[in-house]
Parts: structure tokens; C-alpha cells; sequence
């Protein structure tokens, strides 16, 4: 059997399939990979076109009736996480012009629960975000990815951490981000299966970096292998091998917040 698995170019996402994709571990079934950016899987999620998808927290609640969550695969923010940055301090509470990676996006959602719920935020490549920015075409940025390791380089400065204002919120729970979704029509011997093949891959990564690092590379947007893998070593974690409980907890207080503040609607929440 053969699975179809999409998942986006970032460093931690292709250092989490990289064994199971170039076999380097033994798996149980086939798996083709799409590799497509996180705004465009979280809208081709909604009509089930892949059997696997990497997909963010807040796409999520609106594709749990096809897909599943699975517990292996999760990018969550241990001590860090999206962030917004400006030329110069920008007041927020403002009408202020501020970019984002996609109304689909953790990110935005995270923006709109715990800076301004109203926001006047404008969609665009995540990353362009930074030079929009540098150039004065947006007032500020929400940065993720690599891009939170090096909008420095480009003059401009931090105005708002939203790990910070999660942890204000939910102490000492892991920020849910990124996610892989499995649709559910496939059954739970299809499923459980695929979640064994994906936990190997994840660990041997975690026990390969420097393998792993230099395979993700390939779809990198820098050269600089220092810099990616320490990207990777901010996002894949022990929770990534199977965030259980605690990344449930975090999960339920995430959409809880969001459904509180009238952003998603209430869903069941399964994993898998």
C-alpha cells in the first residue's frame, strides 16, 4: 500500500520524514511525498487530498471531520514561537498594517487571540514578511520558521513574542504550531501502521542530526547548515516523537481560548 504524505520544505518537516522517504529505516508501507508550503496544505487539506498532511493548529479545526491528528510528527514551541517584528515600535491596539503567513496559519490565529483579535492583518508569503517590512511596506511582520532567526540581520527588532503571551496564558504547556493530519477514512490498521513507520523515521533523525540536517537542506532557504539544524533543534523535541498527554492538554486549552474568543468553532478533538 502506498500513502500519499505532504508536508512543507521547512528543515524541521524534512528532517522528520527524511528516513522513512530515503530508506534509511524499514517500513511496512510506501509513502510518496508532496512537499508544498503550510498555507497551501491547510486549504488542500479541506477537500482530503492527501491521505497525510502537515498542516498547522488552527487548520485543524476546520478539517477534523476528514482528518485525524496523529500524536507523531508535532512542531510545538518548548521556549519559542512565532514573533512579531517592526523597523520601530509599532503600538499594536493600533489600525496598523501588519503582515501575516496566512489566515490559515497558528501564527495568525495566536496574533488575533492574544494581540488583537481585530487585527488588520495582510496575507503574504511568510517569507517575504521581513523585507516587506525592512522596505516599509507593512508596519509589522509576524515571522516564522527561519525567519525568527534572522529578521535581525535585516535591521528590524522584536515587538511582541507570542511564546511569551502563550506562557502568560497556559504556563508551563508546549505551544501547539505544526501538526500532520491523517485522514481518517483510511482505517486504524492503515493508520497505526503508518504512525510505527513515522516514529522511526523522527527517531532516527534525533539520533542522526547532522544526516538528517544535511538531507533537509536540499529544500532549505539558507545555506547555512548551523543555522537550520539549530532551527530544527528549536521545533523537533521529545514531543515530536508523541506529544501525548501534555500535548493534548495544550491543544484543548489553545482551541478553548480561540472558541472562547468566538475565532473557531467547537469540534471534537482526535488523535490518533
Amino acid at each position: 500500500m502506498k500513502l500519499t504524505v505532504a508536508h512543507t520544505p521547512d528543515p524541521d518537516d524534512a528532517f522528520m520524514f527524511y528516513a522513512m522517504v530515503s530508506g534509511k529505516v524499514d517500513t511496512s508501507m510506501e509513502y510518496e511525498q508532496v512537499i508544498k508550503d503550510i498555507e497551501t496544505l491547510n486549504y488542500e487539506a479541506r477537500t482530503g487530498m492527501y491521505d497525510v498532511s502537515a498542516i498547522s493548529a488552527s487548520a485543524y479545526s476546520i478539517i477534523h471531520d476528514t482528518y485525524a491528528l496523529t500524536r507523531s510528527g508535532a512542531s510545538f514551541g518548548l521556549a519559542y514561537g512565532p514573533m512579531v517584528v517592526a523597523r520601530s515600535e509599532v503600538d499594536t491596539s493600533s489600525n496598523a498594517v501588519i503582515g501575516s503567513p496566512g489566515p490559515g496559519t497558528s501564527s495568525e490565529l495566536l496574533y488575533r487571540m492574544f494581540v488583537k483579535k481585530d487585527a488588520n492583518l495582510k496575507a503574504m508569503r511568510f517569507d517575504t514578511i521581513p523585507d516587506q517590512v525592512k522596505n516599509g511596506l507593512i508596519d509589522a511582520g509576524i515571522v516564522i520558521h527561519d525567519e525568527q532567526l534572522t529578521f535581525q540581520e535585516k535591521g528590524l527588532i522584536k515587538i511582541v513574542d507570542l511564546y511569551q503571551k502563550w506562557k502568560e496564558f497556559a504556563g508551563d504547556l508546549p505551544l501547539p504550531l505544526g501538526f500532520n493530519a491523517i485522514r481518517k477514512s483510511l482505517g486504524k490498521e492503515v493508520i497505526a501502521t503508518y504512525i510505527k513507520d513515522f516514529e522511526n523515521s523522527i527517531k532516527y533523525a534525533m539520533n542522526h542530526v547532522e544526516e538528517a540536517a544535511r538531507y533537509a537542506m536540499k529544500y532549505a532557504r539558507y545555506s547555512d547548515l548551523e543555522l537550520e539544524t539549530k532551527f530544527i533543534r528549536m521545533y523537533v523535541n521529545d514531543l515530536s516523537v508523541d506529544f501525548g498527554e501534555k500535548g493534548r492538554k495544550a491543544l484543548e486549552k489553545y482551541y478553548g481560548r480561540a472558541y472562547d474568543m468566538g475565532l473557531v468553532d467547537k469540534f471534537p478533538l482526535e488523535i490518533v
